[in-house]
């Protein structure tokens, strides 16, 4: 099975978890817990670095800046093999940097014989670490990048927004993974947009499911290819 195919079963899998949670809640309710205390950011073995701290890696797009070097700022993609190819200076590395630290290697690279005192500021625009699923009752679901620090409403508008003729603004859930187990809780954004409840954040590789009705014909279709008991095991 190719790449492509296991990505969209495990992405289908989610789905069909959240289905199952999800049936039969028109409102609010089901076995998932609104808002529980203990639902708290992915812990640091799950990203490898705390939330929102990740390494530059492969395939990243950057936004360099060079002050007063309008000719060398740019958007710069990181290659396959983890480096930059950059004007005068060429192949650097960005593995296990963060922008800030990249930025300091920058420095001192283009001090050595090209610039004096540079001043480099590194901005990380895209990663593929970085992303958040938005499923269900929205408008545009899919696959989206985190631009910083991102709360449940600004996912969720992310995709457009919930649906008003099919999504469940008061059921939406949050996937996440935390020490190697998947957990689930549920949240009202109604509740969240005046003030009753707290809009959580939002964390890389999270996946966000609104209620739907369309979310029932998701399931019946998903039953007949996976066994459900193995689905269980794995939340």
């Amino acid at each position: 099975m190719s790449d492509r195919k296991l990505g969209q079963t495990g992405r289908r899998i989610v789905i069909l978890i959240a289905c199952t949670l999800l049936l039969g809640c028109d409102k609010r309710g089901g076995k998932i817990a609104y808002d529980p205390k203990s639902f708290g950011p992915p812990a640091r073995e799950d990203y490898g670095t705390p939330a929102y701290d990740i390494p530059l890696g492969p395939m990243d797009l950057l936004k360099i800046s060079f002050f007063r070097v309008d000719d060398l700022t740019n958007e710069y993609q990181v290659g396959a093999d983890g480096n930059v190819q950059l004007p005068l200076v060429g192949a650097v590395s960005v593995r296990d940097l963060r922008p800030e630290e990249f930025a300091k290697v920058l420095e001192a690279r283009y001090a050595e014989k090209y610039l004096n005192r540079p001043d480099i500021t590194v901005r990380l625009i895209n990663s593929n670490r970085n992303n958040v699923t938005v499923e269900g009752g929205v408008y545009a679901a899919g696959v989206y990048p985190l631009p910083g620090q991102t709360t449940l409403l600004g996912a969720v508008a992310l995709a457009r927004g919930v649906n008003t003729n099919e999504g469940n603004a008061k059921r939406v859930v949050i996937f996440r993974k935390q020490q190697g187990k998947t957990v689930a809780a549920a949240f009202d954004l109604v509740a969240i947009r005046h003030g009753q409840m707290a809009d959580p954040l939002v964390y890389p590789g999270d996946t966000v499911v609104v209620d739907s009705s369309k979310l029932r014909g998701i399931f019946r279709d998903l039953v007949s290819a996976v066994p459900l008991i193995a689905i269980f095991r794995t939340l």
